[in-house]
């Protein structure tokens, strides 16, 4: 896990000193080493964590094999796999790495070796012999990758603030982007970033950069939605799983150094722990690091407790606070290069810095699997309209029913919230796109009423994500590619913020592509959500935890923390305010503010203009 840094100067001639700022400005990325490479107008540059092989074998830029240098971020880790398969076509290695083994596959295989790693990666390897930059990201964008092409120079690197260490003027806010996450908290929407002029490569994405015309082009390498669904048996889809599920958490614990756990007590994570145990992961020790609080409502230690006792870990809790957090907020914008879009954030920031506190350097997480599962909330809608649409009217209701008794609390069985649930259903399935997206329009200028220049809003409300919730595929394959990626984003910028490589079980590409294939309706049963999962797991997880219906993730008691410091909060939104003047009235949003009824919608615009505020501060962002 590390940082890489490329730069590509037309005029023939980088600036040195620069670039070494370029390279080092990451060195919480790779604090093991460093390394650069200069030939003409092109420089390479890498900072090292060491995981794999942690000898100078592995040192990067990689330039052990002729006519090829590399710099590369993440892990491959079917490389023993893929090293012995291309042994055995003649190639010979010069080290254990998998940093080697990405070469000698693009020599075998071209630009299709990469549909033979199974990992998380983004690297730039220089083709000296045609003059190319072959460049990739791996298929979900669990590793980052930006580029920009400013004053001269085509730029690559791991982190947005590299970039500033090369550019002589301040970077510039996408205006467009910066309305859409303080309206809507939106982010990710690649390519696009928040910064102009600045994009990621998007997700199972290849760039190809020719060094003689200094053009480059992308090509799309992977697509779930290139797998159809398959026929199968609840009982086979349940085997599918588990042997892939098995295989990818045996997979990543492939390290030469400490590793441990995530443990938030939610089915996923608790899935990693448990079946670590099962399959007699050979580690040093197990350890596990959780976040509690000591408030009930957001405290989830019965069933962490659970896990720990069925598999004698080494657990770790923590308490995160309130103060901490708002200490600790500019640090975390930097090391995001982008606002944190809420409190939450904070728990996996405390979990990353006590993981590096107890001396781990690999940490596994749950990240993943609500996504392909099915299991958000939104997602019983969808299971509603499915069966509507094949007129599969029994199972409509027997599902109903079972949501309503899981998850509708004291009402679940009075017949109002029946006839909500019902009429809700029946109005996704006959409301068109196009009468969906005039509804979130009146939404933003009746019920939000913030005074945003028209030109603006109307291109937020035309950009305005619309999931086509009756169709499944399609919904698991839009919140794959949209709703994870910030999600990935957060847990790389915080986990390397410490130093630290996280690792993520359930993107292994074949569970993933196994997952899509398998029919809908197994992914939510009887009202329960990660269907598969569940009942695949039935034996290895504590009861508690594979029935549990209520969801947390690395959730914070952020509305207590508010109320506890609301005068302090309310002066740090009046003063952000100032930072957006030209681009809505301030003394509207403060009389919208203060008589605000919707209070998770009041405290959300709050947050997300002061934090929005700090990093244009931080990173000396202009908004024209």
């Amino acid at each position: 896990m590390c940082g890489i840094a490329v730069c590509i100067d037309a005029s023939g001639s980088v600036d040195r000193d620069r670039f070494d700022r370029m390279v080092d400005i990451v060195k919480h990325r790779g604090p093991d080493d460093r390394g650069t490479f200069y030939e003409g107008g092109l420089a390479l540059g890498h900072r090292r964590l060491a995981i794999i092989d942690t000898s100078s074998e592995g040192h990067q830029p990689f330039e052990k094999v002729d006519g090829f240098v590399l710099v590369f971020n993440g892990e491959i880790y079917n490389y023993v796999e893929l090293g012995n398969e291309l042994a055995e076509k003649g190639h010979h290695f010069y080290t254990k790495t998998d940093t080697e083994v990405i070469i000698h596959s693009y020599i075998e295989w071209g630009r299709d070796c990469v549909e033979h790693f199974n990992g998380m990666w983004s690297f730039v390897l220089y083709d000296r012999i045609n003059s190319v930059l072959f460049c990739s990201r791996d298929r979900f964008g669990v590793k980052p990758f930006y580029y920009t092409e400013q004053e001269g120079m085509f730029l690559i690197a791991s982190e947005i603030k590299q970039f500033f260490q090369m550019l002589a003027n301040n970077p510039k806010a996408d205006k467009d982007m910066l309305v859409q996450y303080i309206v809507r908290g939106i982010i990710e929407n690649p390519p696009r970033t928040l910064f102009s002029d600045i994009f990621q490569l998007e997700p199972g994405h290849n760039l190809i950069y020719d060094l003689h015309s200094h053009s480059y082009r992308k090509e799309r390498y992977y697509d779930i939605g290139a797998f159809r669904e398959k026929s199968m048996t609840y009982k086979e889809a349940c085997e599918i799983f588990r042997k892939q599920f098995d295989d990818a958490v045996m997979l990543r614990h492939r390290s030469d150094v400490p590793l441990g756990y995530y443990l938030s007590g939610g089915i996923d994570s608790s899935a990693i722990v448990c079946d670590a145990k099962a399959l007699a992961v050979k580690t040093k020790e197990k350890h596990t690091i959780s976040a509690c609080y000591d408030d009930k409502k957001y405290d989830e230690q019965e069933y962490i407790d659970e896990v720990i006792r069925k598999t004698d870990v080494i657990s770790h809790k923590i308490f995160p606070d309130g103060q901490t957090m708002l200490d600790d907020l500019d640090m975390m914008i930097w090391h995001m290069d982008e606002p944190v879009q809420g409190p939450s954030g904070f728990a996996q920031w405390s979990v990353c810095k006590a993981a590096k506190e107890c001396g781990l350097t690999v940490m596994l997480d749950g990240q993943g699997s609500d996504e392909q599962l099915a299991g958000y909330t939104d997602f019983y809608t969808v299971l509603f309209l499915y069966y509507l649409r094949k007129g599969k009217i029994r199972e409509f209701q027997k599902e109903v029913e079972a949501f309503l008794q899981l998850k509708a609390g004291s009402v679940r069985n009075s017949n109002v919230a029946r006839f909500w649930v019902i009429l809700t259903a029946i109005k996704d399935y006959l409301t068109p796109e196009k009468l969906e997206r005039f509804i979130k329009r009146l939404y933003l200028e009746i019920k939000v009423k913030l005074p945003f220049e028209k030109g603006l809003l109307k291109r937020l409300i035309e950009n305005e994500r619309i999931y086509p919730k009756r169709d499944p595929r399609c919904f698991i394959k839009e919140y794959m590619e949209n709703e994870l990626l910030y999600q990935l984003h957060q847990g790389d910028r915080y986990s390397m913020a410490f130093s630290i490589e996280n690792r993520n079980p359930f993107l292994d590409y074949r569970l993933v592509n196994s997952i899509y294939e398998m029919p809908f309706e197994f992914k939510i049963k009887s009202g329960y959500t990660k269907a598969v999962l569940r009942d695949s797991m039935e034996g290895i997880l504590p009861e508690i935890v594979r029935k549990r219906v209520s969801k947390f993730g690395f959730e914070t008691p952020k509305a207590r923390w508010f109320d506890e410091n609301e005068k302090y909060y309310r002066n740090e939104f009046v003063k952000s305010l100032n930072t957006f003047e030209t681009l809505f009235d301030i003394k509207k949003i403060m009389a919208w503010y203060d008589n605000c009824k919707d209070r998770q919608t009041r405290d959300g615009l709050m947050w997300r203009v002061i934090d929005s505020s700090r990093w244009i501060g931080i990173f000396n962002v202009t908004i024209d």
